[in-house]
């Protein structure tokens, strides 16, 4: 059986065919740029995915008839928290409302006072990113949007009309928007009317792993895909990328440091002694958990540390020029220090105030020096959150990492070492995410009886990268995680003090 994953990430779409046993056949990608206005609006057209999946379609059955086989199912998995509101027929009424977007801060604020009650429902505190204060957004300025509003979609809700027809969602997306409780799985009423959210406006919740549609006369007649064949929901893209790398049982954990960074350890369940400074929710795996951490901005800063300190220097869009001064500064950046928060911090404390900085300049600080202090503080931000995971799971013994920045060799390095972990990235197979969702499907579609069994017969052959930790720079860097995080205290006090009281 042959099954199309259909990867949705922020910068780019994918379609990616993959026979029984997990082998990659065919891959057709699409890029597109999410709209910034200032450092608060994101937003990005509805039909960027409308018209995207139609062309992974038909470059997909092209590609089948070339080579004599079929596209026998499909599977779905894709950026969790962005908000598209549409009418009866799935157009959409706005352009969507993006997952990085901040233009609810002020309710999010107001909604403060019951932060306890919304962590002990959702698992999760009051945040920017998640898509329940965006509707709220919607329907506090935007009332005839409001109004108008069939279904609130996320982009995977969105897709799976397009192509199936169903207005349904997966529980790996219910527990990104505050209002699904994180322990029966179901829209809680305490919180849609704390968000003001009518029930009848969301999609219908399934468990992940499940065939929430076919294939439409209409999608089949767009694209050359035969009508009636099963759309399996894989879950999220974290959460994908966490079973691609298998993240299936207790003691695994996957870092993915892509345009933000993502952190998944495997839970059997929400934790009892759960605190409001990790994210609980549902992870791809029917009936399991994933404890979750986040960093708002990774390969985006870097981008922007290449843009504006390597600007002049003539390697286009390659990365040689910043990857070289980086290697030849050594560890701990000759003293440099940056917090990495660019766009906000995400967890523990989900502080949208927070701004990026450097520290520690001097005249003979080199732009290799800040640029590896901004890969520092990435790490460095990512052993915050390992250490407050360990304290719910015990020790982590297998970390997995992947994402856009583990290209960089040196960056792997940097992280092992901060982390004082052994690292293993796939080499052979960067598609975790996709890969992931397919062996999600694979198990839906009973090719396989469990996800390790599936894992292990995609995995035959592949190569990996293990990055050992230097036992001497871990000194180094507990000193440096210790004077960022005084840094942070420092600068965010008030922020910190009100966290503490609550």
């Amino acid at each position: 059986m042959n099954i199309l994953v259909i990867d949705v990430g922020t910068s780019s779409i994918r379609g990616v065919l993959y026979d029984g046993q997990g082998g990659q056949l065919f891959c057709h990608q699409i890029a597109y740029q999410v709209r910034f206005t200032g450092n608060v609006l994101a937003e990005q057209d509805a039909s960027d995915w409308s018209d995207a999946i139609v062309e992974i379609g038909k470059e997909t059955v092209r590609y089948c008839v070339e080579m004599g086989i079929n596209c026998d199912a499909l599977a779905l998995t894709s950026q969790r928290s962005s908000v598209i509101p549409v009418d009866r027929e799935g157009t959409a009424l706005r352009p969507a409302v993006m997952w990085q977007d901040k233009r609810n801060q002020e309710i999010v604020e107001e909604f403060r006072p019951v932060e306890d009650m919304l962590h002990e429902l959702t698992g999760a505190r009051i945040n920017t990113v998640f898509s329940g204060t965006k509707m709220t957004w919607v329907r506090r300025s935007e009332p005839e949007v409001y109004r108008k509003t069939y279904k609130f979609c996320t982009i995977a809700d969105f897709i799976t009309h397009e192509i199936t027809g169903e207005y349904r969602t997966d529980h790996t997306y219910g527990s990104r928007s505050l209002l699904m409780n994180v322990r029966s799985r179901q829209w809680d009423e305490r919180l849609l009317e704390t968000f003001e959210v009518e029930r009848e406006k969301l999609c219908e919740l399934a468990e992940p792993g499940t065939v929430i549609g076919n294939v439409t006369e209409e999608f089949a007649g767009k694209t050359g895909l035969r009508a009636g064949i099963p759309l399996v929901s894989a879950g999220g893209d974290q959460q994908c990328a966490a079973v691609g790398h298998g993240v299936t049982g207790p003691g695994s954990l996957e870092i993915t440091t892509g345009t933000g960074a993502f952190m998944l350890g495997y839970s059997e369940e929400v934790p009892g002694t759960l605190k409001n400074n990790v994210i609980c929710g549902a992870h791809a795996i029917p009936g399991r958990y994933v404890l979750e951490s986040s960093m708002l901005t990774c390969a985006a800063l870097y981008n922007w540390t290449k843009k504006t300190l390597f600007a002049d220097s003539g390697d286009g869009e390659t990365f040689e020029e910043i990857n070289r001064a980086v290697e030849e500064s050594p560890a701990g950046a000759n003293g440099c220090l940056a917090l990495p928060y660019f766009q906000g911090r995400g967890t523990p404390d989900w502080n949208a105030a927070a701004a990026g900085c450097f520290a520690n300049l001097s005249l003979g600080t080199t732009r290799g020096d800040m640029a590896r202090a901004v890969l520092e503080a990435i790490a460095l931000e990512v052993k915050n959150n390992l250490d407050i995971l360990e304290g719910y799971v015990g020790n982590i013994g297998r970390v997995y990492v992947g994402g856009g920045l583990t290209k960089f060799p040196a960056f792997n390095q940097m992280q092992a070492d901060v982390c004082q972990k052994e690292l293993i990235r796939n080499a052979a197979n960067a598609e975790q995410t996709a890969l992931g969702a397919w062996a999600v499907a694979a198990v839906a579609l009973r090719l396989y009886p469990d996800y390790d069994d599936a894992l292990k017969r995609a995995s035959a052959g592949d190569r990996s990268e293990t990055f050992t930790p230097d036992p001497k720079n871990g000194p180094l860097y507990r000193e440096k995680q210790e004077t960022m995080n005084a840094l942070y205290r420092q600068m965010y006090a008030s922020h910190n003090c009100g966290q503490r009281q609550r």
